[in-house]
């Protein structure tokens, strides 16, 4: 992983989730550059200390893909593609993306990564587990052992995704929800908070409950 202390970053969001992410960089001590935000108007309300760059599309105009690098602070409530959507914008012009672990995590050192993971408060990611690109894991989320995470997943804060699954791409598994051991999830579906998953799910669906059933 690229050392932070030597490079500029630059934080892509203003709302909560890039709130969360700016204070683990104060806590950790690494500056940032500042940070983007789409809504220009109110862009500072949640994070008074840093510098407003402007909005995502003026750092083409004035920071080169070998100049800075990028943390993707927008989050996921409910569906993962503004946060996809972002992480492939800059992606297709050669910026890169920082890999964010929050020092209260606790990751397997047989852990497999791809560019633009975050791990976040106190989250598990245990042995044999293989991730995909631009995952977060969220606060006191657990990913046990040898799960394979697509790319551009969420696993929000305290779900449990047990040994052995496979989670396509694009999957939401929210808040507090558990996903049995040896499941698989389609891509792009979507686990609601507090659901628990005890069968497959075809790519696409829209699971809730206990047991989970498809709503959608």
């Amino acid at each position: 992983m690229t050392n932070p202390l030597k490079e500029q970053l630059i934080l892509l969001g203003g709302g909560g989730h890039a709130a969360v992410l700016a204070e683990i960089f104060s806590t950790l001590n690494i500056p940032l550059l500042g940070f983007t935000d789409v809504d220009t108007a109110n862009a500072q309300q949640k994070l008074p200390a840093l510098n407003f760059l402007g909005d995502d599309n003026s750092l083409f105009n004035t920071y080169q893909p070998e100049d800075i690098i990028l943390i993707n602070g927008l989050g996921s409530t409910g569906s993962t593609m503004r946060r996809e959507d972002i992480f492939k914008l800059f992606i297709a012009k050669n910026y890169a993306f920082l890999d964010v672990f929050h020092p209260t995590a606790i990751i397997s050192l047989s852990v497999q990564t791809h560019q633009g993971l975050q791990v976040l408060a106190d989250a598990i990611v245990n042995t044999g587990v293989i991730i995909g690109t631009n995952v977060l894991i969220n606060s006191r989320a657990v990913v046990e052992h040898h799960c394979n995470i697509g790319d551009h997943c969420h696993i929000a804060s305290g779900a449990v995704v047990c040994g052995d699954c496979n989670i396509g791409q694009s999957v939401h598994v929210g808040a507090g929800a558990v996903v049995n051991q040896g499941i698989t999830i389609g891509d792009g579906a979507i686990i609601a908070s507090g659901a628990v998953v005890i069968a497959d799910v075809a790519a696409g669906s829209v699971m809730a409950g206990v047991p989970a059933k498809r709503k959608s």
